[in-house]
């Protein structure tokens, strides 16, 4: 009787976030639902409660980013088999990324753009982290 007390109210809780958050998409529910319950069943339905609502929370974040970004968004969503907060942080550190490389001085252009190139497909951050790696083998070559 427990187990089935517990069983009820996941149940009234996961229809209480669908109703409140009316803008998620049902198959997008459903994922964030099971793989909730998948990744938290051993630890009880407070886990899992605390998993959907921060995986709703989150996805409703990302579709709030300007249109700009709209790249990095699409590409960082491929990813959401780990979570929102995933996808949330992908593409927060991808903006970032990018901003900083529109910094690096003229002098790193060809090195920048020689990652672009190569890595731009996996986003900003992989680009970055090239571009630092190649910067930082030049100057110690030197």
């Amino acid at each position: 009787m427990h187990l089935n007390f517990h069983r009820t109210l996941l149940a009234v809780g996961l229809v209480a976030l669908v109703v409140c958050n009316h803008v998620a998409r049902a198959d997008e529910l459903d994922e964030i639902v099971t793989g909730c319950h998948f990744s938290n069943s051993e630890w009880g339905t407070e886990a899992i409660d605390r998993c959907v609502k921060d995986n709703l929370a989150n996805r409703e974040l990302v579709m709030q980013y300007p249109s700009q970004y709209k790249s990095i968004v699409s590409r960082c969503r491929m990813k959401n088999e780990y979570g929102w907060s995933y996808v949330k942080a992908c593409i927060d550190k991808d903006i970032e990324a990018k901003a900083l490389l529109e910094k690096y001085p003229a002098e790193s252009a060809a090195l920048v753009n020689m990652c672009k190139q190569e890595f731009a497909h996996r986003g900003a951050l992989v680009v970055k982290t090239c571009a630092d790696r190649a910067i930082e083998t030049s100057k110690s070559s030197k």
